[in-house]
């Protein structure tokens, strides 16, 4: 891999290129959370509760719990974040067919509409910031930022003594 010199900003000291890539990738990160903040403002949710459509959305049905170890929250959160979101209309409780005691969390059709609206979005924030990237490569981009996400991913997990690595799920974008 060839990565070729950045020169610092003023009054920065000098830094490997490689600094300079994780710099505008935390910078990247933070910008999506931030177009995720704008977007659930929007449709008067919050940024967890966007988050948490998101996965609906990617994974289909899911189990209170599933969803609650996906986002890293307790089942107190979850309950509540599931309440408000629900009561937006955006989401609905059901039986679980595999557990009668259980319930799976499933979009309604707003729920849906809004993803598509969310995601719509996105493309086209990324369409225009694009169209001034001559010559691009689209598949390389993504292929690198599918290997960087998946790096990020195996940083979030402990490593199998064994050499093995987890699967990985795609990248949701918000």
């Amino acid at each position: 891999m060839t990565v070729t010199a950045i020169t610092p900003d003023a009054g920065e000291p000098a830094r490997p290129p490689l600094h300079a890539l994780a710099r505008g990738l935390r910078t990247l990160l933070i910008s999506g959370q931030h177009f995720r903040g704008r977007r659930a403002e929007e449709l008067q949710l919050g940024s967890s509760d966007l988050e948490a459509l998101g996965h609906l959305y990617h994974e289909g049905s899911l189990a209170p719990g599933r969803l609650s170890a996906l986002m890293g929250v307790t089942s107190g959160t979850m309950t509540a974040l599931l309440d408000r979101v629900e009561k937006a209309g955006f989401l609905r409780r059901e039986p679980n067919p595999q557990d009668r005691r259980g319930r799976l969390i499933v979009l309604t059709p707003a729920g849906q509409h809004a993803m598509h609206w969310l995601y719509d979005q996105f493309e086209d924030v990324i369409r225009h910031a694009l169209a001034g990237v001559p010559d691009l490569d689209v598949e390389q981009f993504h292929a690198v930022l599918e290997l960087l996400a998946g790096s990020l991913d195996a940083g979030n997990h402990p490593h199998d003594p064994s050499g093995a690595t987890t699967p990985r799920t795609p990248i949701h974008p918000l």
